[in-house]
């Protein structure tokens, strides 16, 4: 992505956030419920998800109304992931992870992109079924990350003409459970319920007859090298729905990031599914759910990942360091000899794969049981210093 198209985007940006802003200003003054109907007035994605989260259980079923929302085809990867409590440290990157800055524009690290992700960015775009139904988002904020995910009836979309930054007036709908077959699209997290607000009739929306720009966030998983280990990390994009020439930026990218400091990365999964934006010889996979039916470690990768961004050290060393040690000191039957050391059934974690792999499965096994520390002390029997 150009410097000139990231500039443009943070600008956008910081002006869908002060629009966010005018919203709650004029807010001020109202009543948070509608009285004509005694559904809850939403005035805030998170006033919404404070909503839901106070009371998973009992906003089920619950008819809630927002005015003044905007419309994406994108939905967040977790959505209202972006306000739990849980992941609110995720949002406190280290300069460490800021490979390059330019005014309002940063690159991040592998770990770097991988800590926005799982503090709640990144979004999904899901096609229609069979059945005449879509999932889409609404924010008040124009941006699909921290949207309220929206189930849709085909024949609403084509009689209102809905698209990408249109401009909703007032939605009134009920907050349903997702159905199974919509609720498997999205990653879970303890304490995040699966929901949408379902629109099954014209009636439920009025359009303000505005076009505006929205902020999404596609993602891919790279697979890369770092100091003789094989590490995996989210990769992700902001994208400016504006701007006519995202996807080919978008290409330039992720072409550029994956060799940048030596990284030699392969994306694993297409960011775009619907319409796929990287060639076939650049991804492996067209789904998480692919790469981890086809690749029996990527789910150790993946787990290794999240512990690895929480940067805990034991007896001094993180994850990062442990691994690349493994990686480039011990083969597979030194990792055996480990796993007996400590008393891990070998079996519990041996898929017949590469060191850098057999290490990710081991590792994974290791953290689950808690024993980290106990792994360290025998590591430096193979030279790893404390």
């Amino acid at each position: 992505m150009s410097l000139q198209t990231a500039y443009t985007t943070a600008r956008v940006i910081e002006t869908l956030e002060n629009y966010a802003q005018s919203d709650l200003v004029n807010d001020t003054g109202e009543t948070k419920n509608d009285p004509s109907s005694g559904a809850p007035h939403i005035y805030a994605d998170e006033h919404f998800w404070q909503l839901i989260l106070d009371d998973v259980a009992g906003s089920w079923g619950k008819v809630f109304t927002l005015y003044e929302v905007t419309l994406s085809e994108h939905v967040a990867r977790v959505p209202g992931l972006y306000f739990h409590p849980g992941v609110q440290h995720f949002k406190k990157i280290l300069d460490v992870h800021k490979e390059y800055v330019s005014g309002n524009w940063v690159r991040y690290s592998p770990p770097g992109e991988s800590q926005k992700i799982l503090g709640g960015i990144g979004t999904l775009q899901i096609p229609p079924t069979l059945e005449e139904w879509r999932i889409a988002s609404v924010s008040f904020s124009n941006n699909a990350s921290l949207g309220i995910p929206v189930l849709v009836h085909e024949e609403v979309w084509q009689h209102h003409g809905l698209g990408e930054g249109m401009r909703i007036a007032s939605l009134g709908a009920r907050w349903q459970r997702m159905d199974a077959s919509w609720a498997k699209r999205f990653y879970s997290m303890r304490g995040l319920p699966k929901g949408y607000l379902v629109i099954e009739h014209p009636d439920q929306l009025q359009l303000s007859g505005e076009v505006l720009p929205t902020i999404y966030h596609p993602f891919t998983i790279m697979e890369y090298e770092q100091s003789g280990s094989l590490f995996y990390d989210f990769v992700f994009v902001t994208v400016d729905s504006s701007d006519p020439n995202f996807r080919d930026d978008i290409r330039a990218f992720f072409g550029e990031y994956r060799y940048m400091n030596g990284r030699y990365g392969t994306y694993l999964i297409e960011p775009f599914v619907n319409h796929p934006l990287l060639s076939e010889n650049d991804v492996m996979f067209h789904s998480p759910e692919e790469l981890r039916k086809e690749n029996a470690a990527a789910g150790s990768h993946l787990n290794l990942m999240v512990e690895r961004i929480k940067k805990e050290r034991f007896n001094q060393h993180t994850l990062d360091e442990i691994k690349i040690f493994i990686d480039n000191h011990m083969d597979i039957d030194d990792l055996k000899t480990c796993s007996d050391d400590i008393l891990i059934n070998v079996n519990s974690w041996y898929g017949g794969g590469r060191v850098y792999d057999e290490s990710a499965n081991f590792l994974d096994r290791v953290i689950e049981r808690k024993k980290v520390e106990e792994l360290v002390d025998v590591l430096t029997k193979y030279g790893l210093t404390t």
